[in-house]
């Protein structure tokens, strides 16, 4: 287990790893660069983290799964035994705007877009670790529960992201144009009316 000094000193070399990554490249990024913007030296780097690659690697990793860390805890506290339109728009306004406003967000988008071809970890991670199996596993409860259409919740959840985190994500260009809370709850709004339409079991009952 790492003392504080030196858990303050893998956190410095994370954070200046994923600042210089995103500003400029895999590539072109030293060791001496990030040590330098750490504050530490090469060697700390080095016994930190063995290389570059497994820096890079990791920083990426830790940083998405603080990003689903944070939309877990988000999903999990949403009353769902109450108004089913009401915790759908809480939960994926919430989620949305966690998402949206996250810096690390905006830099994740940046690496993986530049550098997923030359690391297919990074590929097998995305797949392997999703935003939509978090919302899915409440969808299914619901289903089973009668409140929602359908047993698939992965599917449910899928439409249920289209709708509301995907449109306010295009709209904003991947959270590299500002949205008003208004807009963007407009947008969660909407989705979740169409996503009850499409879901809802009385409307399936009287249409089959």
């Amino acid at each position: 287990m790492l003392s504080t000094v030196s858990e303050r000193k893998h956190q410095a070399i994370a954070r200046a790893a994923l600042t210089l990554f995103a500003s400029d490249g895999y590539e072109r990024t030293s060791v001496d660069a990030i040590a330098a913007e750490a504050g530490v030296s090469k060697r700390t780097v080095y016994s930190h983290y063995g290389d570059k690659e497994t820096l890079f690697l990791s920083v990426v990793r830790d940083t998405y799964e603080a990003m689903l860390a944070r939309i877990g805890e988000i999903v999990g506290r949403v009353a769902w035994e109450r108004d089913l339109r009401s915790a759908l728009i809480c939960c994926m306004t919430e989620v949305t705007r966690s998402v949206i406003r996250s810096p690390e967000r905006s830099t994740l988008v940046r690496l993986l877009m530049a550098e997923a071809p030359h690391f297919p970890d990074l590929i097998e991670l995305l797949h392997a670790r999703q935003i939509t199996p978090l919302v899915a596993a409440p969808l299914e409860n619901l289903a089973a529960a009668g409140r929602l259409a359908g047993q698939d919740g992965r599917q449910a959840a899928e439409h249920l992201m289209a709708l509301t985190f995907g449109q306010v994500s295009n709209r904003s260009l991947m959270g590299t144009v500002p949205l008003s809370d208004d807009e963007a709850g407009q947008i969660v709004q909407s989705g979740v009316h169409a996503f009850l339409r499409a879901y809802s079991p009385a409307i399936i009952a009287a249409t089959a």
